[in-house]
């Protein structure tokens, strides 16, 4: 291809990628995502910020409909009927 240097395997991005991103995550966590990276033969990164935009894609899309916000009040309702020790009791007067 013209104008490509290097690795011809690796595509060319429209955008530059110059930002780096540090996550935490659990053994159990790391372990499950290089399984899959191995299984499919890429790298984790690549992995990693496909799972990361495919993601993003549906994020977009369930806020541009307006869902984001109750989805996000739902899941904090569930949180705090699962883990009631977490949050102040509701006091009645």
């Amino acid at each position: 291809m013209a104008g490509q240097k290097g690795n011809t395997n690796k595509p060319i991005d429209e955008e530059k990628r110059e930002h780096i991103v540090t996550i935490r995550l659990s053994s159990k966590e790391l372990e499950k995502i290089d399984k899959i990276s191995k299984d499919i033969n890429i790298p984790r990164a690549r992995l990693i910020r496909n799972l990361t935009l495919s993601t993003l894609d549906e994020v977009e899309f369930i806020n541009k409909i307006g869902l984001l916000k109750g989805i996000k009040h739902i899941l904090d309702f569930k949180e705090r009927f699962s883990n009631p020790e977490k949050y102040k009791k509701l006091q009645y007067t």
